[in-house]
């Protein structure tokens, strides 16, 4: 703890109140909130404030974290005739609650502060930086989180409404209490109703959801690392596919982690029962067994939303970033780019970090200077600046400049196919590889799936290029690689997978953060040079080949074709290097691992694998 005299801001804790009832006891729920605001504000001043909603932040449930079993089949159907229109979410229906219980106020106070401040990681020295700079910093972890009522719904409109009444709250459009029994009010008079959110992951994607309701005041926002579509992080094409290294992850999975009012035994006695009603219906929306869009995850996609969106966008992502993709942050810039969003997007070579410090990035300085602008009104140019910085694999010192991405120029190329006349067959047999489930020795697999020579070796077919044979000089990747190819499967369904990597020997960069001095760090290199890198993949439920919605029947011995999008990437391949496409079945590291024998016969006249390349 930090006592107030040690502090040069005034700490408060209030409860604001939300405008849903999910644990069911006939009130609106109260979320505690912590505010960390300049000591001016005493004396009248009204300053704006930067608001972080943290589910995480009031600890979380380590011993219920158990992922789920991937080593299982992926179930077959017979074809289901669902229709898009059944999917859709009705944002326009209000999940709002008529409380049965209306609490009254008894009395108002003029503040709720408090003598020290609970050591939250969430409140870190960034917030500390725009504390001295005349911002007030407000954290919240919402429903069903400690000292706090309600249910975590992770990714729901119930959450997203919670979180929202924080900016109402202080825009003086909703209430809040110094505690959660004597309802006696508090109003954020010191704020001057300009908001800001930011942060990193499930904090960023909050940033994402708040905003797609077109909540006055919330001037601009900075996700960092975000999701914009609950789907795309944990499903792909219908399959189960979450963050690269947490397999068996689901959301039912993340709601437990962060219910951390069970945390105190009384208070979770008293939802206990609610509580697993809410999961049981969690797992029933999120259907791991098909892995199909539905309107659980319409509910959950925040894409939906953009046009309500009022505030401006600054991105920050990880090109490197396995867990939360880039197949978040783009689809969710050119969203903003075709309804004319004000937006700057930074994409580092990083995977899920902050960057506030990363030497040569400017990061906390394009921070600063957007906030200045959308929150204080201050004309310093930022947003005639360009709106895409993108960090160079090859020089860290390089940030290629843009206003759209991909960079204008671009063009797609067809990867070249050799045997263009023949079928060729993947037997995708994992036992026949390297991996050991025991073991889960996933680097030994991945170096055999792209390296291996062995004419044994059947479980891909393996391709190369060298795209800069004649321009003798890097060439860079700059969007979304897309495959398509025409196949006959021997079996009711199967998992069609396809990598994209970088072949040739190379101290390349890593994700290691090397200190640079004056407080800042680079990205390392590899102590050894390395045969390969994977730059993108992707993968299909082959039953998903016409929608994400509904499976179609495999009918054995009969071609069908199959598309799909590898994850957005940018990448500039070296002079020396070449491209291999590697077309496979099971993803070891990503996919579910059945042990089914699949015989997936690909036409190779019929493989079209388009890659983004600017000349």
């Amino acid at each position: 703890m930090r006592n107030r005299e040690e502090n040069t801001s005034i700490l408060e804790k209030v409860y604001v109140e939300t405008p849903v009832d999910t644990d069911g006891d006939g009130k609106l729920d109260l979320i505690a909130v912590y505010i960390r605001r300049p000591q001016v504000t005493l004396r009248g001043e009204r300053v704006p404030a930067i608001y972080v909603a943290n589910p995480y932040m009031m600890s979380c449930n380590e011993d219920w974290y158990i992922p789920h079993d991937v080593n299982q089949e992926v179930k077959a159907y017979p074809t289901q005739n669902i229709q898009e229109e059944e999917l859709r979410f009705d944002f326009s229906r209000g999940r709002e609650a008529e409380p049965l219980q209306v609490r009254e106020t008894t009395g108002f106070a003029d503040h709720a502060c408090i003598d020290e401040e609970p050591e939250l990681e969430c409140i870190s020295e960034v917030y500390d930086y725009f504390n001295q700079r005349g911002y007030a910093s407000v954290f919240c972890a919402g429903l069903g989180t400690r000292d706090s009522e309600g249910l975590t719904l992770t990714g729901s409109r119930e959450e997203i409404l919670a979180f929202k009444s924080v900016i109402d709250w202080l825009n003086g459009k909703c209430r809040a209490f110094t505690n959660k029994t004597d309802n006696i009010e508090v109003k954020a008079g010191w704020c001057t109703g300009n908001v800001a959110m930011s942060a990193k992951s499930y904090l960023g994607t909050m940033c994402i959801g708040v905003a797609a309701t077109g909540v006055c005041g919330l001037k601009t926002i900075i996700p960092e690392a975000a999701i914009s579509n609950w789907y795309a992080y944990y499903r792909y094409n219908g399959l189960n596919v979450p963050a690269l290294g947490w397999q068996g992850d689901d959301l039912d999975i993340l709601a437990k982690y962060c219910f951390s009012r069970a945390k105190d035994p009384l208070d979770y006695e008293k939802v206990k029962g609610i509580y697993r009603q809410a999961l049981d219906r969690l797992e029933e929306g999120e259907d791991r067994l098909s892995a199909n869009y539905n309107r659980f995850w319409d509910e959950r996609n925040y894409l939906n939303q953009v046009p309500n969106i009022k505030a401006s966008v600054l991105i920050i992502h990880g090109i490197n970033d396995w867990n939360v993709k880039t197949n978040q942050c783009i689809p969710f810039f050119k969203a903003l780019e075709k309804f004319d969003i004000q937006r700057k997007m930074i994409l580092h070579q990083g995977e899920h970090v902050y960057i506030y410090h990363l030497k040569g990035s400017s990061t906390l300085e394009i921070m600063e200077r957007w906030l200045e602008h959308y929150l204080y009104g201050i004309e310093n140019g930022i947003e005639r600046e360009a709106k895409v910085l993108v960090e160079s694999n090859l020089d860290q010192g390089l940030w290629m400049k843009s206003d759209t991405w991909p960079p204008a120029g671009w063009a797609y190329e067809q990867f070249p196919i050799e045997g263009k006349n023949e079928s060729q067959v993947i037997v995708d047999d994992l036992s026949k590889t390297v991996y050991d489930k025991k073991e889960d020795n996933l680097a030994d697999w991945l170096q055999e799936l792209i390296l291996s020579e062995e004419t044994s070796y059947r479980n891909r077919l393996k391709f190369l290029w060298n795209p800069i044979a004649e321009a003798n000089e890097p060439l860079r990747i700059t969007g979304t690689v897309k495959v398509s190819f025409d196949a006959v499967i021997d079996k009711p369904t199967a998992i069609l997978s396809a990598m994209l990597v970088d072949l040739g020997k190379e101290k390349r960069l890593t994700a290691e953060e090397v200190e640079a001095g004056n407080g800042e760090f680079t990205f390392g290199y590899e102590a050894e040079p390395s045969a390969f890198k994977v730059i993108s993949r992707g993968w299909l439920n082959a039953q998903n080949r016409e929608s994400l919605w509904s499976k179609q029947e495999i009918v054995q011995g009969r071609k069908y074709h199959y598309s799909f999008d590898m994850v957005p990437t940018d990448y500039t391949l070296a002079e020396g290097h070449q491209l291999g496409l590697i077309l496979y079945g099971i993803d070891a590291e990503a996919t579910q691992r059945p042990d089914t024998v699949t015989h997936i016969v690909i036409d190779t006249a019929s493989i079209d694998v388009k890659i983004p390349l600017l000349r």
